[in-house]
């Protein structure tokens, strides 16, 4: 709604300070609310999209944990993890801007703190999913997750539906990985193809420390995705793999970014994706080398495969130099699915849309083959297949 709505409008809103003052920790919401009341809306031009806000607020009651009970491990609701966001704050920026931020600040309503001691390796998968529903479709979540010096984890962050209902989610993940720790963040995304989608992600890793992220984006109709590693002390490294597929008239923003600031750092971006249909896509790839990051090594891009004509597809790879002596890297390949490799498999007896079908997923297993859990991978193998 636009801030010019009359009265009757207004009180039809539920984003405001009436919906606050019974939540916990409301004075500091409610200062919050006083800076989001005050912005204007986003408008995303390569999409061809205006933000349109939540008609309510709503609590959210259906998360699931699994694994969560193992040795050097802790996991927490975020409400009651103020002081452990006092001691990691930081003034490394990141996210989709001031408007999704504060409006996750303010209307929070789940979110999970994760911490793994030092020199802990936790054996098995944690698991935290988010399910939407018709009763549990406004989900405003801040996750934390925190893995201490010589320590390693896996994390599997799920957001997923159980109907079609329309679902709203706003989104943080922020990621600290202490020094020769190892971490690796999957976030599989699977929302009712008309929900709307807005994530702001961070990791923050300290000397060899090691964090691979795999990033999926498979649902949702509207997906605004921002994502910052900074690679903050020498020989850090980070390993980003994005995946998506924009079907429909589906609309996927996606931005990946890595700061380099300390010596013989190691980042890398590499996106897979397929468009379809009258989808939009943009894929940006950033590479930021700051002053005093001598010796590191980054590479970016991208690879879409382009099923039909009517689809709409930006990759805006790029790279900001402030030291010589560093090797970046970045390509973008985007195009239809390979002639010779569709000739090849329908000469071994496969429908034309079969074979494309194996092209795609072909394309997303380096991708799927980071996830240690074959119920998983076959599911979105399936997802995959059933939409393209």
């Amino acid at each position: 709604m636009d801030k010019k709505d009359n009265d009757d409008e207004g009180e039809k809103k539920m984003l405001n300070e009436t919906s606050l003052k019974n939540l916990e920790n409301s004075e500091y919401r409610l200062e919050i609310f006083k800076k989001y009341s005050a912005l204007e809306k986003p408008a995303w031009k390569r999409v061809d999209y205006k933000y349109e806000e939540p008609v309510e607020y709503k609590d959210f009651n259906n998360t699931t944990l699994r694994n969560d009970k193992q040795q050097g491990l802790e996991v927490k609701d975020i409400k009651n993890s103020l002081e452990d966001l006092k001691r990691l704050e930081s003034e490394n920026e990141y996210g989709l801007g001031e408007f999704f931020k504060l409006q996750n600040f303010a209307f929070y309503n789940e979110g999970k703190f994760v911490k793994v001691n030092r020199k802990t390796d936790v054996k098995e998968p944690v698991y935290i999913t988010y399910t939407t529903n018709k009763e549990n479709n406004f989900l405003v979540d801040y996750n934390v997750i925190e893995v201490e010096d010589f320590a390693k984890a896996t994390i599997i962050l799920t957001y997923t539906s159980e109907d079609e209902e329309a679902a709203y989610r706003n989104g943080v993940i922020r990621v600290f990985a202490g020094q020769n720790s190892e971490v690796n963040l999957v976030k599989i995304q699977t929302l009712s193809t008309n929900s709307s989608n807005f994530e702001s992600s961070k990791i923050e890793t300290l000397g060899q420390g090691k964090v691979t992220y795999s990033s999926i984006e498979l649902g949702a109709k509207i997906n605004g995705i921002s994502h910052k590693t900074y690679l903050l002390e020498d020989s850090a490294e980070t390993y980003i793999l994005p995946g998506y597929l924009a079907d429909a008239d589906r609309k996927l923003d996606l931005e990946y970014s890595v700061v380099f600031k300390g010596r013989r750092t190691i980042g890398e971006i590499h996106g897979k994706g397929a468009v379809k249909d009258t989808a939009t896509k943009v894929f940006r790839g950033n590479m930021y080398f700051e002053r005093g990051a001598s010796k590191s090594e980054g590479r970016e891009g991208e690879f879409a495969i382009l099923l039909d004509k009517n689809v709409r597809v930006h990759a805006i790879p790029t790279l900001f130099c402030k030291e010589d002596d560093v090797i970046g890297e970045h390509y973008a390949s985007i195009g239809k699915v390979d002639e010779a490799q569709l000739f090849y498999l329908m000469s071994r007896g496969l429908s034309e849309g079969r074979a494309k079908k194996l092209i795609v997923e072909s394309s997303f297993r380096p991708i799927f083959e980071n996830i240690n859990d074959e119920a998983i991978r076959n599911h979105l193998l399936e997802e995959l297949e059933s939409r393209i």
